[in-house]
């Protein structure tokens, strides 16, 4: 496809400068013939120009049509591969840091061609077969001119290039900065969505904010596209001077050509002063700046940044699962294991040492900010430690062995995913080997308490869970916790060791809630599990319990040990045994 568009963005480039030569040859016949009848050899040497322009023109008209669907369809398909490259690289890593990262999703952002613009990678394919076409009859014209005078057609290119150089830069000034603040249109475009965003838009109306998102928008928008509009008002000032200048010379080459052509100096025909005029007028298509040039210039640095990716390797999950997977009575073991966000200096987590034998119920408990969350992203696999280790069984849990440890464990995260695809997609995600387990899945789905309600839904197991999409339907906030639960159910039930629950029950009602903490072990039975919570009632049901507090373990042992001991533990289990108390009388 590549070689087919470039031949024809040539073709497309050379019809027309022979469609000037015709015409110049059409003019001197038709200058010998005047006066002399429709008949005779110069008026049959008329018919045949008029005959070459005719098909000229068909095939400046086909190959134009030929290089546009060509060059659209080598830029989708360059679109679709680097964006591979970017998905593929962005996927490699075991952890998910770098997709926290802004300067990170900066790059992801420019490699897919985000701004002001949309201008993804393969676009630069499509400016370039046009610009081509433009410069192949551009640089044929300019002979066509040195052909009637040897020195006016290199004086005329070599102007006009430089006038559409200056007017090129001046274009891309005019949108370059608005290009390069990815982060802050970031923001504006949040700014701007989300009063018409589902999730959102029922308490923007509650609470009235819509003026407040329009007016924020507006004003980030004003600051952010102030220095855009300087430059485009610079470009529309130099447009004026070169359209003024461009007038001068062209009226210029044309007096000079009538006048040869007058003289007949040097022999200058009629017909060398139509192809003289016609290759100025061709050459002059150079003298603008388009989306053509924003194609190449945006389009070619979206390639450039998505090039700057590295190429995915060959997935070699199967074996690297196979050497880490920990056996079922392996312990899971934090030695001096620390993080820092960022790499920054401030820890988060500061030397925790645990040993979570296998098959244990383990309750994390602590206060907001204590270090919950990260420390069961550790224990995931998701972020690698700052220092310190993980093992399981004895095996690191390092850069090497994460991923094969990340395919013994299932998670119900606070942030849970929320596919918007089929509910069977979106439970069989928790073994996707096993997606035609139907028993299984028909079984994760009643231990959650989610069969009635697929059972209910239009399309059943095969309805999409998004409203966005014919037949689909959008689910409350604890239908989506029981979707994950029963994800992470079924994990377990082809073979994950570790199940973490990261406040399994906030969406849930607190009739589901209960039946939830009831059947927890049953549901997870042989399977070492690790909890958090704020809600001390479920936490007490856990084998242990650690306190964790400014990202150090305080306490540890049983529910009843930690009361005995009246610690922070007790402290907290009090409070909130208290509030509920008052609640009820």
């Amino acid at each position: 496809m590549s070689t087919l568009t470039v031949l024809t963005a040539v073709l497309a480039g050379a019809a027309p400068v022979g469609i000037t030569v015709a015409i110049g040859e059409l003019v001197d016949g038709l200058t010998s013939a005047a006066g002399k009848g429709t008949s005779g050899s110069v008026a049959d040497d008329c018919y045949r120009w008029v005959a070459v322009i005719v098909v000229l023109f068909l095939v400046t008209h086909l190959t134009e049509s030929a290089r546009s669907a060509l060059g659209r369809a080598l830029g989708r398909r360059v679109t679709g591969r680097l964006g591979e490259r970017v998905m593929g690289a962005a996927s490699e890593p075991t952890t998910v840091g770098h997709l926290e990262d802004s300067a990170y999703l900066g790059r992801i952002s420019r490699a897919r061609g985000a701004g002001t613009i949309d201008m993804p990678p393969g676009e630069a394919v499509f400016g370039y077969s046009t610009r081509s076409t433009l410069w192949v009859t551009a640089i044929g014209s300019a002979a066509l001119l040195t052909g009637v005078a040897w020195w006016l057609g290199p004086i005329v290119f070599v102007v006009f290039t430089l006038l559409h150089s200056r007017l090129v830069r001046n274009y891309r000034k005019a949108v370059v900065e608005t290009v390069n603040q990815t982060t802050e249109l970031r923001r504006t475009s949040y700014l701007r969505d989300v009063p018409i965003t589902p999730g959102a838009a029922r308490e923007v109306r509650l609470f009235g904010l819509a003026g407040f998102f329009r007016d924020a928008y507006q004003a980030e928008w004003r600051t952010n596209m102030a220095g855009v509009w300087r430059r485009r008002r610079e470009h529309d000032l130099f447009v004026v001077v070169v359209v003024l200048l461009t007038g001068a010379a062209v009226a210029s080459v044309f007096c000079y050509l009538a006048y040869r052509a007058a003289t007949r100096a040097d022999g200058t025909t009629v017909g060398d002063l139509a192809i003289g005029g016609l290759a100025v007028r061709a050459l002059m298509q150079v003298l603008r700046a388009d989306d053509d040039d924003l194609r190449m210039g945006f389009g070619g640095k979206a390639a450039a940044e998505a090039l700057s990716f590295p190429a995915a390797e060959p997935a070699t999950e199967p074996a690297v699962a196979s050497a880490v997977a920990p056996a079922a009575s392996g312990a899971l073991t934090c030695a001096g294991l620390r993080f820092s966000y960022g790499g920054g200096a401030g820890e988060v987590l500061h030397g925790i040492d645990l040993t979570v034998p296998a098959g244990q119920s383990l309750a994390v408990v602590g206060l907001n900010g204590a270090g919950k969350t990260t420390l069961a992203r550790l224990i995931a696999g998701l972020d690698a430690p700052s220092g310190g280790s993980l093992n399981v069984a004895g095996v690191p849990v390092d850069d090497a062995g994460r991923r094969g440890w990340q395919r013994q464990v299932v998670a119900v995260f606070q942030d849970f995913g929320r596919y918007e695809l089929t509910v069977r997609d979106n439970i069989a995600f928790g073994s996707l080997a096993h997606a035609d387990d139907e028993d299984g899945l028909r079984a994760v789905a009643r231990q959650a308490g989610l069969l009635d309600f697929i059972e209910r839904l239009p399309d059943g197991w095969d309805t999409v869970m998004s409203s966005g999409y014919a037949g689909g339907v959008d689910a409350s906030g604890g239908e989506w916790q029981r979707i994950a639960i029963a994800r992470a159910l079924f994990g377990l039930r082809h073979g994950a060791q570790l199940l973490i629950m990261d406040e399994p029950a906030a969406s849930l009602d607190p009739r589901a809630e209960a039946r939830l903490y009831d059947t927890f072990h049953e549901l997870t039975a042989g399977a070492t599990t690790i909890a958090i919570s704020h809600r001390f009632a479920t936490v007490r049901k856990a084998e242990r319990v650690v306190v964790l507090d400014g990202g150090r373990i305080i306490e540890d042992g049983t529910h009843e040990d930690l009361l005995a001991a009246d610690g922070r533990y007790a402290e907290l289990f009090r409070l909130q045994a208290k509030r509920f108390e008052e609640v009820a009388s």
